[in-house]
Order: structure tokens, then sequence, then C-alpha cells
């Protein structure tokens, strides 16, 4: 907020104006009725020298419209301090708003993997958005409400107590009881407003996680169990909401009772008070005026109190996003990256983990090497090459890229000379030509095309209608399988990194293309070091050196010539895929058993 003080200054000063010349209105005319037509006596010396300047009470008495211009002009006053309040709160709130989301988007940005992987996207996406419009709905609005109510409650009662104490003693006695069912139902509110959110956000991730498998509920012909299950998560939401409409119906229909009772004692204790001759008609009429702008504002400050309950929520879930620590990105060395990488009893647990995921892993490998790594499914291949980029943190051992302690080196740097490719690679709704081009900004459209080519994806490129230009959508779910994996290896090489890692990215595609792209890496003119996590022999012997892991340990290292003559999982895979010439989808479901 400090960049806007000074609007919210002005704000206060509009809303200030707004208020005095809405209780001026009324003081004009009571003077109008008591003393100008009534003739009635003041002893206020300050009003006795302003009617003397204007001629005497006879030719105030004689034009009447003097007071017509002026309390019009009290009503266009503060016609234009509503619009100035308008425009301040609105511009306060919006800039606020914007300012939050991108403040939010960054920080975002900067959280480790692992944060992303404790937490529900629909959460996040809620605190992104639902959140922050009910704080920007509240500097819009309700902020200055909430001013109007406690400088014009203050100043009226200032004003009425000079008028009669006990009139205004009378006027404000249930007050403090509307104030006290706001107190109430404030401190009630939080919490359900709290489980309305997270209700909201269960209700979000079902639905989001819903439109991101709907190829695998139509294959599946799962509709109906989709269906109930968004049913359940709404209706849970509704309930929810129905339990606050239940709080919210009870606040208004008690307030709004004590607030007609308080207006009705007024009445009946003002007229009695002017038959007896305690106070005169003007007098009666101030208290007539004013009685409803005290009780309807403060019973609106309830109103704005128990959103504030709502408002208290969203701040604290947007807080507890920013205050989640950033991955330092910046900090380390910058050093030269060739492609040496050297691990040295390197263990890794993950946070939510019971024990290792990798226990003691070594192994050097020289730059410009190619290196398949295979293993069973969880016997920690990903975690491993996901180590080298930076993903996770190791907390045993060593691993040396050049020599250069990994832990050392800046995140930025690191991640610009590591590239990766996962499995299920990303594709952003956006033509094929930018989902390669993002890997460079400097490469021309030769590179794109060059990069292509190597993956074997340039000639599907080239039937497409529009060719590069064509868009993939969402997830790249106009792609196939394979075509999305090629994509993705082709941006991989556009950045010419010196360390490519392959997790397993070439499971979509036959073992022809495979081949293919194997030979064209082969051709690769940079000095490449290259990490392949693979299920096929076929793609495993033509590395330089081969890793088995299992259970989270190296079991074997060696070439593929080295491998076949040692009893082990190696030994049982090649055997396995030269029985009868099995299919990719049989090799790949042997190496899971």
């Amino acid at each position: 907020m400090r960049p806007y003080r000074y609007q919210l200054l002005l704000l206060v000063v509009d809303v200030a104006l707004y208020a005095l010349c809405m209780l001026l209105a009324p003081l004009l005319i009571s003077f109008v009725v008591d003393n100008v037509i009534q003739g009635v006596p003041f002893d206020n010396a300050f009003l006795q020298n302003l009617v003397d300047a204007y001629g005497g009470m006879q030719v105030l008495q004689d034009n009447l419209w003097i007071w017509s211009c002026m309390i019009v002009a009290a009503y266009i006053i503060v016609a234009l301090a509503i619009n100035r309040r308008s425009l301040h709160s609105g511009n306060v709130a919006e800039t606020l708003a914007l300012n939050i989301r991108n403040a939010m988007y960054d920080h975002l940005q900067k959280l480790p993997f692992a944060y992303h992987k404790s937490r529900d996207s629909g959460d996040l996406i809620q605190r992104s958005t639902s959140d922050i419009e009910t704080i920007r709905r509240f500097f819009a609005t309700q902020l200055s409400e909430m001013l109007f109510a406690i400088l014009n409650a203050t100043i009226a009662a200032l004003i009425l107590f000079r008028r009669s104490v006990k009139l205004t003693l009378l006027s404000i006695c249930l007050i403090p009881f509307i104030l006290l069912a706001s107190y109430i139902f404030f401190s009630k509110a939080k919490k359900i407003f709290l489980e309305c959110d997270l209700a909201e956000s269960t209700m979000t991730t079902v639905l989001q996680e819903n439109l991101n498998g709907v190829r695998v509920v139509k294959a599946f012909h799962q509709e109906k169990r989709e269906i109930a299950k968004f049913s359940s998560s709404n209706e849970a939401f509704a309930k929810k909401y129905f339990d606050l409409m239940h709080a919210l119906a009870l606040f208004w229909s008690s307030t709004d009772l004590l607030g007609q009772l308080q207006i009705l004692l007024m009445i009946a204790g003002g007229i009695f008070m002017a038959l007896q001759g305690e106070i005169t008609t003007g007098t009666f009429f101030v208290f007539l005026m004013y009685e409803s702008t005290i009780v309807w504002p403060l019973r609106q400050l309830g109103r704005i109190l128990s959103d504030l309950g709502k408002v208290s929520v969203s701040v604290k879930r947007v807080q507890e996003v920013l205050e989640e620590p950033c991955e330092d990105l910046v900090s380390g060395y910058t050093p030269e990256i060739h492609g040496n990488i050297q691990f040295e009893h390197v263990s890794f647990r993950y946070a939510d983990g019971a024990q290792d995921t990798l226990k003691d892993i070594s192994f050097t490998i020289p730059k410009g090497s190619r290196v398949a790594i295979m293993g069973p499914t969880g016997s920690g291949k990903s975690s491993l090459v996901q180590l080298l980029s930076g993903i996770y943190a190791y907390h045993e051992g060593s691993i040396r890229i050049d020599g250069v302690e990994l832990r050392e080196i800046s995140k930025n740097w690191l991640r610009r000379h590591v590239q990766i490719v996962l499995q299920e690679p990303f594709l952003f709704s956006k033509t094929i030509y930018e989902n390669i081009h993002v890997a460079s900004e400097k490469a021309s459209h030769s590179d794109v095309h060059k990069a292509a080519s190597m993956a074997s994806i340039h000639k599907d490129i080239e039937q497409f209608d529009e060719g590069y230009e064509t868009m993939v959508g969402e997830k790249g779910v106009t792609l196939s399988g394979g075509q999305k994996q090629r994509v993705a290896i082709a941006r991989c090489l556009l950045a010419k990194s010196p360390i490519i890692i392959l997790d397993d990215s070439l499971s979509a595609l036959d073992t022809q293309t495979d081949r293919m792209i194997q030979e064209a890496l082969d051709d690769y003119q940079q000095e490449l070091t290259m990490l392949m996590i693979t299920h096929r022999i076929s793609s495993a012997k033509k590395a330089d050196f081969i890793i088995v892991l299992e259970d989270g340990q190296i079991t074997q290292q060696g070439t593929h010539a080295q491998l076949i003559q040692q009893e082990g999982l190696y030994k049982r895979i090649y055997e396995l895929q030269n029985e009868g010439g099995e299919s990719d989808g049989d090799e790949r479901t042997r190496i899971q058993k």
C-alpha cells in the first residue's frame, strides 16, 4: 500500500467532504425553519456576524431562494466528492490488485519445484484469482464506506450532543448492540469464509484435474464417475455457502430490527420533547435526518466488518504463498561448463520420504560421453538426473560438473547448460515454431529447422497445412505422443547446451525413429554429454557407458559388451528383448517386471 499513500489521503479527504456536506444540508434546513422563518433567536456569534453581513434576518426571510441554492450546492459538492472518492478508491484497488497478481505470479515462478509438487494447483489458482479479487473489492468500495461510516457517525454525534444531550443518548442507545452483533458475526464469519475458500479450492482442483485428464476419462468411459465426483465437491461447496447465507440472514435481520427500533425510539422521544418545548422543530428535523445517516452506515459497518473477515482470510492465504522462501536462482558461480560429471557417494531423499531414494551413488562421466541409465520403475532413475539440473538438492555426497560443486553453481546458469526432456513433455498453446524457438531467442529459422530435422519431426511438420505455424493446442493436445516428444527434443537441441538429459523421452517412438534420432545425435557438431534413461537395449548398447539402478543403488556399470557377460538385470533384459523379436510395448513391460 505504500506507493498509494497519497491517493489514500485524497480518499480520506473526499470521504470527509462527502460526510460534512451530507450533514450540512439538514443544518441549513434547521436554521431556515427555526431561525429564519420562525424567528427563534440564536446565540452563536459567528452566525450572527454572517447574518449581519448579508443585511440582517429580514433580508434572509425575503430571499429564501438563497438557502435553496446553498442546500443544492451542498448536494452538488456531495456528488463531486462521491465521484472523486470512486475514482481514487477504484484506482488504488485496481492497481493494488494488479501488483499483487504480478507479485504472486512472480513468486510462484521462483518457488522450488518441491513446493509445487506438494500443493494443489486448483488451490494456488484460487489464491491468485478469487482471493485477490476479494481484496480488490474491499479497497474498491468497502474501505471508503467504512471511512464514511466512522467519520459520519463521529461528526453527527458531536453536532447532536450540542443540540440535545438527552435526545442524542436516546438516539444511540441501541447502536452498541448493533456493533456487538457485528463483532460476534465477524468473529464467526472468519471460520465460515475459510471453509468456503477451502471447499471452492477443492472443487476447482477437481475441475482442473478432469479437464487435464479428459482423454483418460473418455478412454475408460469414466464420465459418470467424474460427474459424481464433481457433484460431490460442488455440493460440499454449496453447503458451506448455504451456512454462510444462513449466518448472513440472521445478521441482517437482527441488525435491521435493532436499527428500525433505534429510529422509532428517536422519533417517539423527539416528538415528546418537541411537544414539551425541550427542542425546536428544526432540531427535531436535524435528529430525524441524522438518525438514518448514523444508524444505517454503522449497520453497514457491521457488514463491512463481516466482509473484512473474508478479506483477512484472503490476505492470509495470499501472504502464506508470498512468505514461502524463494529458490535462489542467482547466487553462485558461473563456471565454464563442458560436460564432465562426477558423482561421489551421493544420497537423496524426498522431503516426504521415509527412506533414501538414491543411496551412495558414485560414477564419473567424461565430457562428450553418451550414458544410458536403465532399471525398473521406482529405482531412482528420474531422481538421479533431476539432481543434475538442481530441481532437487542432495543431502549427502558430492556432485561436480567440470570440477565445481553443483550446489555452488548458480541455478540459472546450471539450467541454461543442462537441458532435460521429460517422458511427458509440456508444450505451450502456441505454434510449433514458437514451442521450439522458446529454447533460444537468438536462433534463426534455419536453426529451428535443423533442430527439428535432428529430432526427426521436420517432415511431419512440413506435412501440416500451416507447417511450423500450426497451433499445437493446450499442452500440445493436437499432436500425437511421439510428435510431442520429438518437438520437445528439437527444443532441447536448439538450446545447444553441453549436457542433455533424455528422461525416457524416446519411449513413445518406434524403434526406427529412435534409431534415426540416435544417428542424428552422432552427427551433432557440438561436443555433447548425454544421459539417456531408456528401457531399450537397442538404444543402450550404443552408449559409451551404461548404469543399471535397482532400489536406488548402482548394481552394474560398464559397456554393453561388458554387461551382457555379467549375471544381472542388464543381461536378463537383453535376453528377454531378444526372445522372438518382441514389440516395443513388450520390451517396456519386461523391464518393469
